[in-house]
């Protein structure tokens, strides 16, 4: 044992240390052998993926984590505090010596065992008995000063926030609870729930219509509109606000990369904040941009609890995906699709000059007549100089191949000419048909492109006059969509048409036994969400069925988005089949 502990010393030869400030745990400062610190800085400050791409234009530049400065001749470097575990874990693996701070970013004044806490947890006598991993999740969240738990879908977040938030202000010396959420439904959500466990919180809202209530201890607000509270332009700007928080929960914390929610966890009052933590179905990928951001904003994931542990425990319903392929043929009528949008996404588009209400005069892009315009062709465009040169010298499969090349070499153009030629397909409207009519209960079609969604409504109104049809997008009023969700519980065969912004994050959509996805991302982030929005146990519900649809073009951009969601259901263990058409 010794000699195994000297060679160790032996091969641990560099040292970095990792200090804080007692008043103020935002950051931590580290120094030591400098060479270590350089690769530590090369490791955080990652150059975003589009800086590469050939249609970035400027001087790719990294996304700063690890920030210096000097001090009496030495270079001192710091990160966020919410970095600590990233840091401690990259000189274990690159067998660097450090400082020890997982004592320091421990809750010290929580002291309870499991068994004590959930002893203490039955003796508020809720409603709803919480289960034992929601017992345990909201024990592990008490234990660290900072922290991010992965929580799938329907894993009872607003209940371990309740468990959380109780302690913290009958035990735990907190005052003040501020509960951050990405959008109104969530809000008006989170506050009836919390009612329905047990009254004891005095709430307030806090939204375009929300209430402030003077002595409340727990705050339920958007992002949106709590940054105005920061914002010096703006008629709510009130920094003082935010200092009587003393505990701070983030919900869907894989959106706290907007920079709404960096600049709320920016604020002085965070030097104060005893807990702060996060919650999330989906959160970034390992060592990534998005991954460090959320982590610096909010600390280290501490514990997954995914959906098949759930599937397993009876606690949601089992999910069977059906990716639908969409098998393309090389038709005179594909070509042309590809000729015409390929050539509409190489055109430039014409200028128009206008003037403005005060008088100067602009210029935008000029629109197409509303009777020429179609799905994402909207401005009036001209071929550029080169192509009209070079189209009378091609045939036309050569000519769509320079046209596939030339979107090729501007990035994401490709991936946009295939989803413009979906768009126009009559074959995947026809497959989506055939499935709804198969579908015996209520459905969700998925999608994200508005236009494409409305379309996919009026068709479905049509094709299906006995079944009620209920649309979800960015223009439904908060009010629309709380009676569409209504309505679902009561409707037996019912279709909702559904963009992924709208519904794919928090919202609980119950009595749903089949779901379409209509468009492809290769996120998985978006991916889990939207699967997790049927996962809600109902009556005479064996199972959520899923059918996702994938178009294989002779690009194959999109199939190969496909290709990344198998993978993910393999990782997520779902099961899954596949079907070509």
């Amino acid at each position: 044992m010794r000699a195994k502990s000297a060679l160790l010393f032996l091969y641990i030869i560099y040292m970095i240390h990792i200090k804080y400030n007692p008043n103020d745990k935002r950051y931590i400062f580290l120094y030591g052998d400098d060479t270590e610190l350089k690769a530590l800085e090369s490791y955080l400050n990652k150059i975003p993926q589009y800086m590469f791409l050939p249609s970035f234009a400027g001087i790719p530049k990294p996304e700063v984590f690890l920030f210096k400065f000097k001090k009496d001749g030495r270079v001192i470097y710091y990160t966020y505090a919410g970095l600590w575990k990233q840091v401690v874990d990259w000189c274990n693996d690159n067998n660097v010596a450090h400082d020890d701070l997982d004592g320091v970013f421990k809750y010290t004044e929580f002291s309870m065992s499991l068994d004590e806490f959930a002893q203490h947890v039955a003796t508020w006598n809720l409603n709803i008995d919480p289960r034992g991993y929601q017992v345990r999740a909201a024990w592990l969240i008490l234990k660290y000063r900072v922290s991010l738990s992965q929580l799938a879908t329907r894993a009872g977040k607003t209940l371990i926030a309740y468990m959380v938030f109780r302690y913290m202000l009958e035990n735990g010396g907190a005052h003040s609870v501020l509960m951050i959420v990405p959008n109104t439904t969530l809000v008006k959500q989170a506050v009836k729930d919390m009612a329905e466990y047990k009254e004891f919180f005095k709430t307030e809202t806090v939204w375009a219509g929300g209430e402030l209530c003077i002595g409340s201890n727990l705050t339920v607000g958007t992002f949106q509109s709590l940054v105005k509270r920061c914002d010096r332009k703006s008629s709510k700007y009130d920094p003082k606000f935010f200092n009587k928080f003393d505990v701070i929960c983030c919900d869907e914390a894989h959106t706290s990369k907007c920079a709404s929610i960096k600049t709320i966890l920016s604020q002085d009052f965070i030097k104060t904040v005893k807990l702060r933590f996060g919650f999330s179905g989906s959160l970034p990928p390992k060592n990534t941009i998005e991954s460090f951001t959320t982590q610096s904003l909010l600390g280290p994931m501490i514990q997954d609890i995914r959906s098949k542990e759930l599937m397993d425990e009876g606690f949601i319903t089992p999910v069977e995906i059906h990716q639908v392929r969409i098998n393309y043929d090389w038709t005179p009528e594909l070509k042309r699709l590809y000729l015409r949008c390929g050539e509409y996404l190489c055109s430039t588009p014409k200028i128009e000059y206008y003037t403005n209400k005060k008088g100067n005069l602009k210029k935008r892009n000029k629109q197409l007549p509303k009777d020429r315009q179609e799905f994402t062709m909207k401005e009036e465009r001209e071929l550029p100089f080169t192509l009209r040169k070079i189209k009378p010298l091609y045939n036309d499969d050569e000519y769509i191949s320079y046209l596939i090349d030339l979107c090729k070499a501007r990035g994401s153009n490709l991936l946009l000419l295939e989803q413009m030629i979906v768009h126009r397909s009559q074959k995947r409207v026809d497959i989506m048909d055939d499935l709804i009519a198969s579908f015996e209960k209520n459905c969700v079609v998925f999608g994200h492109h508005t236009e494409y969604l409305v379309y996919l409504y009026n068709h479905f109104k049509q094709k299906f006059p006995d079944r009620n049809v209920y649309i979800i997008v960015g223009n439904t009023t908060v009010k629309a969509r709380e009676k569409v969700i209504d309505a679902l519980v009561k409707d037996k065969d019912a279709i909702l048409v559904a963009s992924y912004g709208c519904v794919g994050t928090g919202l609980t959509l119950k009595n749903l036994d089949y779901g379409i996805l209509t468009q492809s991302f290769k996120s998985g982030v978006i991916n889990k969400q939207s699967i997790g929005r049927g996962l809600c146990l109902a009556n005479d519900k064996d199972k959520y069925r899923l059918y996702d649809l994938i178009d294989v073009l002779p690009t194959k951009r999109l199939y190969t988005q496909g290709l990344a969601k198998i993978r993910l259901y393999k990782e997520e263990e779902f099961e899954y089949y596949i079907h070509e058409k």
